[in-house]
């Protein structure tokens, strides 16, 4: 069983524990600035169960061993950290709640730096980038830096990062909390002028990952003050800014020993999951190098959404979620995205709807929530969201929102606009560049379609939406064999969706390619299909069996076609049996043996004479009855021929 595939074993789920160190996490983050992580732990604390619980530890400065495996990293020679058992929390053992940076002027308050030493000139296995061994630097005036921090932090607070930077650039020391603050007061500066001036939405760095030459210097001069970081967030700064710089493999590594070191900032494990390639496994090597903390999970279920790759298993983990976080709305809203990749539409609106009920002016999610109505037409649902909504207007989400609602209502440019102003206030946001290219799309505007796909894939290559938008704009325009290339990367994440394999047969049925197209159409026939998706399937690859002069498997799809119509009578249109009148006259020859002898699985086969012989059970006589009295109660152009041959098998029955 692989690692967290239950809960069972997560030592921080105890409600008394969780709310106090995600109360703790909250505090931490908010006075570093990591405002949506803070939100995040402090949301989830709140559905924590109110049990009694024990008080939580004063920190102590001896440190308490682990009783956990302790991983290595390879890329950075470094250990897992280690802490406090939950059960021991009464007793005075130390907890992630007391977990404090090494202070220059002693050891730690309540447990050992992340990592050990590692002399980077001594060692061959220590990276460049992470060093350990630098000497301590003088002692810190502990009141100054509290008065000086608190004056930054306000600078920050109100968005004014260039007096927050003129402030600390005049010091000649810094604490790792101000140093964090100034790093990331320069990245917000350099973030706000990513926009082009012309159209307001950010360039695509078309650079080959860890291409040097084509590296921004302002996020290079960045790096320089986080040389050699012990502490767990200038852990994440670092390890963000390497991710901006296409150094994936050195921010895994940073960002892995971040949440080592303190699990609860939901930041880092989204910036985690944006640094994995998923095609080479990369998620399930890193399992054994997770902390044994409840945020793994968190994190996998995360991932896993994100990557698109949605099944039952997943569910079942939000699921368990929810019985240690009941009424969280982040796990309903999850729970609703996952619904809605997995294609379950009416369920995830419902959900959705159950979300904005524990919490109505919750942003996240609200993209989803109207792609979903927006599909499913409910138009009148999709106003009153918009309504609910009209007073925010620095959110993404929402303005993603208002252009599905000005699409639905055939309002392309102002839907247009929306979601280039979600891009102007969040230009990694990847729902806005997927559903720009879509309204380019209906603009018929398909070099700025396939411009905004490419941007969504640069930020997550792991959605299978840009890929299929790709593959499409290159359909339209009849290029076949490209689009036949994204098709297979939508396939490759996405193997069980029919729309892929739909789409994948479609192209190599233009290209001339029968042989893929009939097993790109067989495939689809494998994925969940609605019964009226099964019987377009399926008439696809009658006709392409035709072609190829296989009446001997054309035959069976008939049969099947019958089938499948029969089974689902109640619910399909009465028409369809009128449609596939000749299927029916098809179905019953075979079973009649009328067609032994002239069926072939190629033309070859039919030039020389080499019949197929029957590999499918027939005889069924009054299974043949009945299909030639649908044709005669359908009343087609095949009547004459039902009649012709319900005379035959009644003498057939009389002998």
């Amino acid at each position: 069983m692989s690692r967290f595939a239950s809960l069972e074993d997560v030592e921080d789920l105890a409600p008394g524990y969780a709310r106090g160190v995600l109360v703790h996490a909250g505090m931490r983050l908010l006075e570093r600035g990591l405002l949506d992580a803070a939100q995040w732990a402090l949301e989830l604390q709140a559905c924590v169960p109110r049990t009694p619980a024990a008080a939580l530890s004063t920190p102590r400065t001896t440190e308490v061993g682990s009783k956990f495996p302790t991983h290595s990293t390879p890329a950075l020679n470094v250990g897992s950290p280690t802490w406090g058992d939950p059960k021991r929390l009464g007793e005075g053992g130390a907890s992630w709640t007391s977990w404090e940076p090494t202070s220059p002027a002693g050891p730690s308050r309540a447990m050992a730096s992340p990592a050990p030493s590692v002399d980077p000139l001594t060692s061959p296995e220590a990276p460049g980038h992470v060093r350990f061994s630098d000497p301590p630097p003088p002692a810190l005036d502990a009141a100054h830096d509290d008065e000086l921090y608190a004056l930054a932090k306000t600078y920050f607070d109100r968005e004014n990062y260039h007096a927050c930077v003129q402030l600390l650039d005049k010091q000649a020391q810094l604490s790792d909390r101000a140093r964090f603050l100034h790093v990331y007061a320069k990245l917000q500066i350099y973030e706000q002028h990513l926009d082009h001036p012309g159209d307001g939405l950010p360039p695509l760095p078309y650079t080959e990952a860890g291409s040097s030459a084509a590296v921004p210097s302002p996020l290079t001069d960045l790096l320089e003050p986080l040389r050699a970081p012990r502490d767990p967030y200038l852990l994440f700064l670092k390890g963000v800014l390497l991710r901006k710089l296409h150094k994936r493999v050195e921010a895994m590594d940073c960002l892995l020993s971040s949440v080592q070191a303190f699990p609860y900032n939901w930041s880092a494990w989204k910036e985690l999951d944006r640094t994995l390639d998923l095609k080479s496994g990369e998620r399930e090597q890193i399992m054994d190098l997770l902390p044994n903390s409840f945020m793994s999970v968190f994190f996998l279920e995360y991932s896993q959404r994100q990557s698109t790759q949605v099944d039952a298993a997943h569910l079942a983990r939000i699921d368990a979620l929810l019985t240690h976080f009941p009424d969280s709305a982040y796990l309903v809203t999850s729970r609703a995205q996952s619904l809605y990749l997995h294609q379950e539409l009416d369920e995830a609106a419902e959900t959705f709807q159950r979300a904005l009920e524990l919490q109505p002016y919750r942003l996240e999610g609200i993209s989803e929530y109207s792609n979903t109505l927006y599909v499913l037409d409910r138009s009148d649902m999709l106003a009153q969201l918009v309504q609910q909504f009209s007073h925010v207007a620095d959110s993404p989400e929402v303005w993603c929102m208002r252009g599905n609602f000005y699409n639905q209502r055939s309002e392309h440019f102002r839907a247009v606009e929306s979601f280039k102003q979600a891009l102007r206030l969040d230009h990694e946001c990847v729902a806005a560049w997927i559903l720009l290219g879509h309204e380019y799309l209906e603009l018929k505007n398909s070099h700025a379609a396939a411009e905004m796909y490419r941007r969504a894939i640069e930020i997550n290559a792991h959605d299978y939406r840009p890929w299929h938008g790709l593959g499409q704009v290159y359909e339209l325009n009849e290029a076949w064999s490209a689009a036949i290339d994204y098709y297979q990367q939508c396939a490759v994440i996405r193997p069980h969706d029919a729309r892929m394999w739909a789409s994948l047969g479609v192209c190599y049925e233009r290209l001339g390619r029968r042989a893929s197209a009939i097993a790109c159409f067989r495939r689809h026939l494998t994925c969940p299909l609605t019964q009226l998706e099964s019987v377009e399937a399926i008439t696809r690859l009658i006709e392409l069996y035709g072609r190829e002069g296989d009446t001997a498997n054309a035959t069976l799809y008939h049969c099947l076609l019958v089938q499948v119509i029969d089974q689902h009578v109640a619910h399909m249109d009465p028409s369809l049996a009128a449609r596939f009148a000749f299927s029916y006259i098809v179905a019953a020859r075979y079973d009649m043996g009328e067609l032994d002898g002239t069926l072939y699985h190629s033309l070859q086969d039919q030039r020389l004479g080499r019949a197929a012989r029957p590999t499918h059970p027939r005889g069924d006589l009054q299974r043949a009855h009945d299909y030639l009295q649908k044709v005669l109660l359908a009343g087609t152009d095949m009547t004459p021929f039902a009649e012709e041959l319900l005379v035959k098998l009644a003498a057939t029955r009389a002998t």
